[in-house]
């Protein structure tokens, strides 16, 4: 795997968490807030971080204290980019470093899989009501959110953070037999490379080929759309990482969530 595709595959998932936020450059890193949704991390992070120095990194706490005091937490995305010493003071300052996400990208043809589901883009009001109940579900499993409990009203503001993606974000529902029981998205990123991001499947329709067939359909759709690289996000501690491999998705670079609690307003 080239730097250059790691390069792009940072910046495509950068781009997608910052959709549908207020977005701020700041000292040695960039900035993303809603203050609307102050308990959604994806909402309110700090990532891009260039910060070697103790003055630079000192910078950017700073600047996140001063952009994101709506919220007592804070949210920092990492990658094969981030300096070693930025790092070492994550874990210095006691900031919780979430299970990491290995970024995949398939290399070659998909293998073929051949389960039916029908898919449906999510754009009604009671399409985004169905995508909520699979996501309260979701976090009701806690595999995807490392068993921390999320409360219903965060869950419900990820679901609109998701919405205020989706002009350019698509998610979709499958269904079998007219029942929606997993969801996923994918999009084409401004550098050209495609991602599929945000899968579930319900516990009771698991091992049936359903979240195979959603990525080979968003495959097709993203190389008709003229993306040659596409890539997905895979949980190092989940099984998932395995099926991705078996349909020819390749390790390319770790990403992680490093989370600090801290006093609103101190």
């Amino acid at each position: 795997m080239t730097a250059d595709l790691a390069q792009r595959i940072a910046e495509a998932y950068r781009w997608q968490r910052r959709l549908g936020n207020a977005q701020i450059m700041g000292p040695a890193c960039h900035i993303v807030a809603d203050p609307a949704h102050p308990d959604v991390w994806d909402s309110n992070h700090a990532d891009e971080v260039t910060a070697r120095t103790d003055a630079e990194i000192d910078a950017v706490f700073a600047a996140m204290d001063r952009h994101l005091d709506h919220t007592p937490w804070r949210v920092i995305h990492t990658d094969c980019f981030t300096p070693d010493a930025f790092l070492a003071r994550l874990a210095l300052d006691d900031f919780e470093e979430r299970p990491v996400t290995i970024q995949m990208a398939l290399q070659g043809d998909l293998a073929n899989r051949d389960t039916e589901v029908e898919l449906r883009p999510v754009t009604s009001d009671a399409d985004w009501q169905m995508l909520l109940q699979l996501v309260l579900a979701d976090h009701a499993e806690g595999r995807r959110t490392s068993n921390t409990l999320v409360p219903p009203e965060v869950s419900a503001g990820i679901v609109a953070g998701y919405r205020a993606k989706s002009g350019t974000y698509h998610f979709h529902l499958a269904a079998q037999n007219g029942v929606p029981v997993a969801y996923g998205a994918h999009a084409a990123a401004p550098n050209g490379v495609g991602m599929i991001e945000d899968l579930f499947t319900l516990q009771s329709a698991r091992r049936r080929g359903i979240a195979s067939s959603i990525i080979t359909a968003f495959t097709e759709r993203l190389r008709a759309g003229g993306c040659h690289t596409i890539f997905l996000g895979a949980l190092a501690t989940e099984q998932p990482k395995h099926l991705y491999a078996r349909l020819g998705f390749k390790p390319v670079m770790l990403a992680r969530t490093w989370v600090r609690r801290v006093p609103k307003n101190g």
